[in-house]
């Protein structure tokens, strides 16, 4: 797959949080939360193969490394939308709590894969600085959940549909975006 698919492919999965959001309504839905999760982790999963291809956080062992770690836990997260939305696994079992754990500390790890992206320097201009914001989306639902309610989730989750499919772009439109730096000698 090329980064132009892999990218769309990112765009296309970005809003799938928000649908969800706007579909369950704060209600339990399992099969619709597990869809979601499937569908956003692999937009995720597209974004993480197009920026290992464009060496985005670098072309060090580090930079290699930091979106390997990235690329488990995102497999992890998936598995668990594949387990919440078809029952197979539950509560009790060790790994659908592994699965399910995979999931916010895929999006804390994003942090670290979004400094790496700024400090390799990579990506040009305002580019460099969306893998960062990426997940911020999260503090932003809880805290805005907090403060405003419902409308304040809605916009933590407007803000992944927005940054996720800005990093998806990136991705698609990689050859224009990369800075000029040697393959690395791994």
């Amino acid at each position: 797959m090329n980064d132009r698919t892999l990218g769309t492919i990112a765009m296309i999965c970005a809003p799938a949080l928000l649908v969800e959001g706007i579909l369950v309504q704060g209600r339990e839905n399992a099969v619709i939360t597990g869809i979601a999760s499937m569908i956003f982790m692999l937009g995720w999963i597209c974004a993480n193969m197009g920026m290992r291809r464009m060496h985005a956080a670098g072309t060090d062992k580090w930079g290699w490394a930091v979106l390997l770690i990235q690329l488990v836990g995102l497999v992890l997260a998936f598995s668990f939308g594949f387990f919440e939305a078809t029952g197979l696994l539950g509560w009790d079992s060790i790994i659908f709590n592994v699965t399910d754990a995979a999931w916010p500390l895929s999006m804390l790890w994003m942090l670290v894969v979004g400094v790496t992206v700024i400090v390799a320097k990579r990506l040009t201009g305002w580019r460099r600085f969306v893998p960062v914001l990426c997940p911020l989306w999260l503090l932003l639902a809880l805290g805005g959940g907090a403060v405003l309610g419902d409308a304040g989730g809605y916009i933590g989750l407007a803000w992944s549909a927005v940054t996720w499919a800005l990093l998806g772009y990136i991705v698609r439109e990689s050859r224009e975006q990369v800075g000029a730096t040697p393959e690395p000698a791994v």
